[in-house]
């Protein structure tokens, strides 16, 4: 259970302004949400409610949002998995019916804890290993505060990044066996269940089991971590390669790498040891003396826990004999534990790509002296006839979102990597993670000084012109897309886009610079360059860098405005539409159902109305329950303008609008289809109507009209979404200056009762 949902849509009474006083301060001083400290619940689920929820009633909690079906494997691994083991079914056992005494931890995570079982993710155990030599890493994934001892009730979280986001992911402890196996991970220690929960945890946020069944290492890098990835070639490997892996063994960065072959073909073991299309983890590289020069060597760890490469510098290789007594003792620890090293030389003809990550690209930093990396970010959107112009060579591309740059003298060192672009599209259902992918790339151009200081975007002369100097990345159907630089000092514009004119997607793009003083952060910010006629996306602050945003609107105001098939919701520019009559809009004839003609409806007809048209029409995302009556007082209030107490078909046309508009922009928010809104969901939906609402007053509004835990059903957000809307131009109608009005008290208590 998810615990109780208590919906605020049964009153639309105003609180006091004492309570409103005490839930704004309250607001000012909340935390931002989605931060490592403060993560956003995925799902909405509270693991400190929940534990005591269950606690309290002696129950072990059981999750509803992936339960222990075959649902929460997947179809396809379940038909495979039940094909390949021919047993009926699948159990799913707690920690406690397993082991008389089960830990979460014991002497802390090792790597050698892991045995990968049937599920193809050694993609996710290898990152997952690396976590375990990387402690700093492993800390912020596993929170502390659980266990099976004290305040046991069944229940687990962890953390992942995703997006920009830092989220918290409840789980219950039930583990999924097939033919009394393991069907995924197995702890090495038999009562031993961090691996196995935070795996859980894993594809509970990607899905399903199924989505952890072969997968790119890269993602798991990131989603694991919130860092930067950079990922290698070894068939054609970058000249300073060699220089990257040692700085970042230094720097503390995870490595993971692969070895050649597709995934599908399945777990091929070759002569030499290694399995083909398999992802392993670099644990460690070392430089060791042998026959009179140095050798360099590469330490891997096989997430199988077992099966080892057996040429050269393996195990028993001959190789060991040639090395000092003490060097040989110290590394050479003959053990089928899945840990083996191999020369530099072999891992680059046997391995197909390296991959690196950590929370800014210091493993691009070859010198002695160690430089920091800052790093800003912005959350952007193509959206379809405003800022999706296309590729490069498209006449549109400057409609794109431009970002601008500064990029600043390091003591004349600019031949080494100074600058790191990083783009991240979202899927718009990121459970279903790569199949809804579109090819995506950016190009970085220096900006001419006489093309500086406008605010109205970078022409597409200006493109046009600088073809042949930009950087680009070429288009990649990938999730991500990353890319480091060496440029001199100047100003440059950062331009992502899609393959076609017209694509649309989320994206997340971050910038990463090298600054020449390490005990000082760099003075910059990232500004959003956008033409006139395309409306401004939305930025964040990203590390301690500010982000600035010029005055505007966001796209998503034009993207609200398609989704509506009638004229402006402005009511001042409705009294300029002609008349039509009930066939050309729906909601005359719908009217003419509950009034007679020329008639009127009440509160108890509205209730009616819009009870019966929510339960026909299943594209309304309506609840159990729908409007209560005084929610429709309330309604009615808001839209009456001849202060009757009724709405005549005018008027209803109006609400219908409303009603419209409020359900194409749930239905687009509600991501999870969960037909709740969360505070960033109902943050987002009220921006794409164009409403400027500060975040304390979005919160505000959660607190008033959402649940106990702050979500918002359908019902709740239209009251919510007409009453802003509401007092919004009730506000511009009454300010002069458009910052303050004066109001006498019967004319501020008017207002207050009659909305």
């Amino acid at each position: 259970m998810n615990g109780p949902h208590s919906s605020s849509q049964g009153s639309d009474v105003m609180s006091n302004p004492g309570a409103y006083q005490n839930r704004a301060q309250g607001q000012q001083v909340q935390r931002k949400l989605g931060t490592l400290d403060n993560p956003k619940k995925f799902n909405e689920q509270d693991f400190e409610y929940l534990r005591e929820y269950h606690l309290r009633r002696g129950t072990l909690f059981e999750d509803d949002a992936f339960p222990a079906v075959d649902s929460s494997i997947g179809p396809k691994l379940v038909s495979m998995l039940l094909s390949k083991n021919r047993h009926p079914g699948f159990q799913w056992k707690r920690p406690g019916e397993i082991q008389r005494d089960p830990h979460l931890l014991i002497d802390g995570a090792s790597i050698f804890d892991i045995l990968q079982g049937e599920l193809g993710d050694c993609w996710v155990l290898s990152v997952i290993g690396g976590l375990t030599i990387r402690s700093h890493f492993l800390n912020r994934v596993l929170p502390k505060n659980q266990g099976f001892t004290h305040k046991y009730a069944g229940i687990f979280h962890f953390r992942f990044w995703q997006y920009g986001e830092w989220v918290d992911v409840v789980i219950d402890d039930k583990i999924p066996f097939v033919n009394g196996r393991y069907m995924s991970v197995q702890p090495r220690s038999s009562n031993e269940f961090w691996p196995s929960l935070l795996e859980k945890a894993y594809a509970k946020l990607r899905g399903s089991y199924q989505k952890l069944h072969w997968g790119f290492i890269s993602e798991a890098l990131v989603d694991f971590t919130g860092g930067v990835h950079m990922q290698y070639d070894l068939r054609n490997p970058a000249p300073d390669l060699r220089d990257i892996v040692i700085a970042a063994a230094k720097s503390g960065s995870l490595v993971g790498c692969t070895t050649p072959g597709d995934q599908i073909v399945g777990n091929v073991e070759v002569e030499n040891g290694l399995v083909q299309g398999h992802a392993y983890t670099v644990t460690c590289t070392r430089q060791v003396p042998y026959k009179n020069r140095l050798e360099d060597l590469v330490q891997i760890w096989n997430p199988w826990g077992q099966g080892e490469w057996n040429g050269p510098w393996s195990d028993n290789s001959e190789e060991w004999e040639s090395v000092r007594p003490d060097i040989r003792n110290q590394l050479n620890v003959k053990r089928n534990d899945g840990q083996f090293w191999m020369s530099c030389k072999d891992f680059l003809q046997y391995f197909a790509q390296i991959n690196i990550c950590n929370l800014t690209p210091s493993y691009l930093d070859f010198e002695e002296q160690q430089r920091l990396w800052t790093k800003c970010g912005s959350c952007s959107r193509w959206v379809k006839g405003s800022t999706s112009g296309g590729y490069f060579n498209n006449e549109t591309f400057s409609k794109n979102p431009q970002f601008v740059i500064t990029v600043t003298d390091l003591d004349g060192r600019n031949q080494q990597y100074n600058v790191v672009i990083d783009l991240m599209q979202k899927p718009i259902h990121p459970q279903k993670s790569n199949e809804e992918l579109i090819p995506i790339g950016f190009v970085v151009c220096r900006i001419d000084p006489k093309f500086q200081g406008g605010k109205d975007g970078l022409p597409q002369s200006f493109f046009n012109q600088n073809a042949s100097a930009a950087l680009y990345t070429g288009l990649i159907r990938s999730r991500e897309i990353t890319q480091s630089f060496k440029v001199s000092p100047g100003t440059y514009v950062v331009v992502p886009y899609t393959e076609h004119q017209g694509l649309e997607s989320d994206f997340l793009l971050r910038v990463y610079q090298k600054s020449k003083d390490i005990s000082k952060e760099l003075d910059a910010k990232l500004v959003i360059n956008q033409p006139k006629r395309s409306s401004l996306p939305e930025v964040f602050s990203c590390s301690t860098l500010s982000l600035s945003m010029p005055a505007g609107r966001s796209p998503l105001v034009e993207e609200a405005n398609h989704m509506i098939d009638s004229s402006s919701l402005d009511d001042d520019d409705e009294e300029t539409i002609a008349p039509q009559s009930h066939q050309d809009y729906p909601y005359g004839l719908i009217f003419s159902q509950y009034a007679e003609p020329g008639a009127e409806i009440d509160a108890s007809q509205l209730q009616m109305l819009l009870n019966d048209v929510m339960s026909q029409d299943q594209t309304f995302p309506v609840l159990d329950g729908g409007f209560t009556l005084d929610a429709c007082r309330g309604i009615l209030a808001l839209m009456d303008q001849k202060a009757n107490g009724k709405l005549d078909m005018q008027e209803f046309h109006r609400l219908w609008k409303r009603l419209t508009m409020c359900k194409n922009l749930f239905n687009r928010y509600d991501v999870y289809q969960s037909r709740l809104l969360d505070i960033s969901s109902l943050q987002n939906a009220v921006r794409a109507a164009g409403l400027c609402v500060s975040t304390d007053m979005i919160s505000l509004m959660a607190l008033r009209y959402g649940d106990s835990s702050k979500r918002l059903s359908f019902t709740d957000f239209v009251s919510c979404f007409i009453r802003l809307e509401t007092v919004t131009k009730v506000f511009r109608k009454l300010s002069k200056d458009g910052r303050g009005i004066y109001l006498s008290g019967e004319e501020w208590m008017q207002i207050i009762m009659s909305s």
